[in-house]
């Protein structure tokens, strides 16, 4: 049982863009074709990746990317474009492409040992826009500390007019920006930077953690950021919602996170409201009714859904994940905690994430605690950013 649940988890974890469901009995000792992929209409990098996913009695999810691949999308059964991989099992679309409201789209790709995979075709629907967003302080979140204590939160809830002449499905996600004042850590070691121009206004060479065996193996030494930092978070969960029996009613309140307060400092989340087809919307669905409302015995076992992704040569195969195209409705809310209240201590982000407190080098021949203290840049990445998030001063 303890594998099942990890096997679901595990591909809900590689399937952030395009989550799927599967019969967990089916993907153990197999090997699984994985799609994620999403067109939308957002000035984004339109991006599809490919994996193959292997789950054993003895090792949880091991993804390895399909590499090597021809792959393409169809827009309206007549206009082929390529992709162009940029990294093993990541291939993105043209510079400048943007999925168009009306259109349809179909992926198709070919692996290196000639298996060839076509999805359904999938329609661009219209979405409306989010009309407001807010949030709520409550001292009781859903996570909760080493000691079972909640943490406090804000909920974050949002506003928009659903449409009354069409049938509408919706999906969610979002992702968050906090201040990071920790760039750097080293284990056994210290972080150094160079200066290659003139001391103090040249460029700098990012040397890094450097070993130092005088150190404690266990020893560990924090850097604080040299400039402006945030880290970036995404929503882990499945949101989706259809207006089955509110057609054309406005929605009010529609939480869509709940947002733990480990720091006072101003936070940016950004809303992301997506359009689907309807099929797409049964899909991630079931997908969350089974990874994330299942656990007691009364619940019905995982059984086995197909995305909509197929063996052109064996469609019985199960190919994990869902192609799918998408409007996106932006909203960019300033969390500036000022409802925050509390009767304890914010310990703050960096030991939320590390459980314990900074441990700051006192540099080499110095004996003042925190003289010369050395810093350390922030790195970007899809986790981490040194530019000021759109939305930030709004």
């Amino acid at each position: 049982m303890q594998v099942r649940q990890y096997s679901l988890i595990g591909l809900l974890g590689l399937l952030l863009g395009c989550v799927s469901t599967y019969d967990p009995d089916l993907a153990l000792n197999s090997r699984l074709v994985v799609v994620s992929g999403t067109i939308t209409d957002l000035a984004d990098q339109q991006t599809v990746t490919l994996n193959q996913s292997r789950s054993s009695q003895d090792s949880v999810n091991v993804s390895t990317p399909i590499s090597n691949a021809l792959v393409e999308v169809i827009v309206n059964g007549a206009e082929t474009v390529l992709l162009t991989e940029t990294q093993p099992g990541t291939y993105v679309l043209p510079v400048g492409f943007r999925g168009k409201v009306g259109n349809t789209y179909q992926l198709r790709f070919r692996t290196s040992e000639g298996a060839q995979y076509a999805s359904s075709v999938e329609e661009m629907t219209t979405v409306p826009a989010i009309s407001r967003a807010y949030d709520e302080f409550t001292l009781r979140g859903p996570k909760t500390t080493a000691d079972g204590l909640p943490i406090p939160a804000n909920d974050i809830y949002i506003d928009f007019a659903d449409p009354a002449a069409t049938r509408n499905f919706y999906l969610w996600r979002w992702r968050l920006y906090e201040t990071q004042a920790w760039c750097a850590t080293c284990q056994q070691g210290r972080y150094v930077l160079r200066d290659i121009g003139p001391v103090g206004s040249g460029p700098i060479e990012v040397i890094g953690c450097v070993p130092d065996s005088s150190l404690s193996v266990r020893n560990l030494f924090d850097y604080t950021c040299r400039g402006n930092c945030w880290d970036i978070f995404y929503n882990s969960d499945i949101d989706v919602f259809a207006d089955t029996y509110t057609n054309g009613q406005r929605q009010v309140g529609h939480k869509v996170a709940s947002i733990p307060v480990y720091q006072r400092d101003p936070a940016l989340i950004v809303v992301e409201q997506l359009s689907l087809s309807a099929n797409a919307y049964r899909y991630y669905k079931l997908f969350a009714d089974q990874v994330q409302n299942t656990g007691t015995l009364a619940d019905a076992p995982p059984a086995p859904i197909s995305g909509n992704v197929k063996n052109r040569a064996n469609p019985a195969e199960n190919v994990i994940g869902y192609f799918a195209a998408s409007s996106v409705a932006v909203n960019r809310y300033k969390i500036n905690r000022q409802n925050v209240t509390s009767t304890g201590k914010f310990q703050g982000l960096f030991y939320a994430q590390n459980g314990r407190v900074p441990n700051v080098e006192v540099p080499k021949g110095e004996t003042e605690y925190g003289k010369g203290l050395p810093s350390a840049l922030c790195v970007p990445g899809r986790y981490r950013t040194d530019q000021l998030p759109p939305g930030w001063n709004q």
